[in-house]
């Protein structure tokens, strides 16, 4: 903000510099009716400007707070319970029943025996035996003279080898030799067989007879029987304790912070003041001077400005 205020002074006076002509570089005009003398001077101004200020605030905060309270709290236990049960027990007494008893009789009893007696018979078989019998049997036939043993040499007269026929015809040869033979004769045996002869007799024979007879017995059953036991079970006691209980508490503080704030304060500047010194009067003018630095000049305008003067030029000529 300081460098702006200054920067904008020092534009104002550059300004002011520059009006008028040339012959304004000395800071005075010449002109026929007064000079327009610019001066600088201190002037007090209020410009605002961004300060950082410490500034208190307020905030709240939790903390926990610890103390000590008594407190119902439930816990389990132990205790003795009284319940009833039932069980079966045996019980004997004595009762009037029908029992069976196993009695032995004996009695005749009449029954049929068979038995097998042999009987011996004569009976014939035939046999089959092997024996040695004399048995005649034809020899070969001896050879013709000549003959040369061929195929057909035991045929006499039929063989054109032989130099002359046989004389008188083949006699053949017969001898007597043992041969085994199966000899089958008849013979008589002695057969044995056996004949079933029935017979009758009593004997005696034991037997059980099944009794049914009352008597007094000892009777067993199972009876219900209703008792008393004690068990431990467990159940919630409710008891006071001293515990300690954090709580949180709300606490307002008060802290410090930098903030920034717009303040207005007083500078010292240069101000560029303009003062118009009038010329002495010339008895041969004929033109009449206009009123002093008369705001806006009309004299010699051209489109708003001066002919002669500068940008801000408001003295007449």
């Amino acid at each position: 903000m300081k460098r702006r205020l200054l920067g904008i002074a020092l534009l104002g006076a550059a300004v002011w510099a520059t009006t008028g002509d040339a012959s304004a570089f000395g800071g005075k005009k010449k002109s026929d009716c007064g000079t327009c003398v610019v001066s600088y001077v201190d002037q007090k101004v209020k410009v605002n400007e961004w300060v950082t200020v410490k500034e208190d605030y307020k905030y709240w905060v939790s903390e926990p707070v610890t103390k000590k309270e008594k407190v119902k709290v439930k816990e389990m236990a132990w205790k003795d319970e009284t319940f009833k049960y039932t069980v079966n027990e045996l019980v004997t007494k004595k009762e009037k029943a029908k029992v069976a008893e196993s009695k032995t009789v004996v009695k005749e009893v009449e029954f049929t025996s068979y038995t097998c007696v042999p009987v011996v018979t004569k009976q014939a078989r035939t046999v089959c035996t092997w024996a040695c019998v004399p048995v005649t049997v034809t020899c070969a036939a001896p050879r013709c003279d000549g003959d040369k043993g061929g195929l057909l040499s035991r045929l006499c007269g039929k063989n054109q080898a032989c130099d002359a026929p046989c004389a008188t015809p083949c006699a053949p040869a017969t001898k007597v030799v043992m041969q085994r033979q199966k000899v089958t004769h008849q013979i008589m045996v002695d057969v044995t067989t056996y004949q079933r002869v029935e017979k009758k007799e009593k004997k005696p024979v034991t037997t059980c007879v099944t009794e049914w007879v009352e008597k007094e017995v000892n009777v067993t059953r199972c009876v219900p029987v209703e008792k008393t036991g004690t068990r431990k079970v467990c159940h919630w006691v409710e008891t006071e304790k001293e515990v300690n209980v954090t709580t949180c508490n709300k606490v307002e503080k008060t802290g410090t912070r930098d903030v920034k704030k717009c303040v207005q304060v007083e500078k010292t500047v240069k101000v560029a003041v303009r003062t118009f010194v009038p010329a002495p009067v010339v008895a041969h003018s004929t033109t009449p001077c206009a009123s002093p630095c008369a705001s806006p000049c009309t004299t010699g305008m051209r489109g708003g400005l001066s002919a002669r003067g500068g940008l801000f030029n408001g003295c007449c000529k």
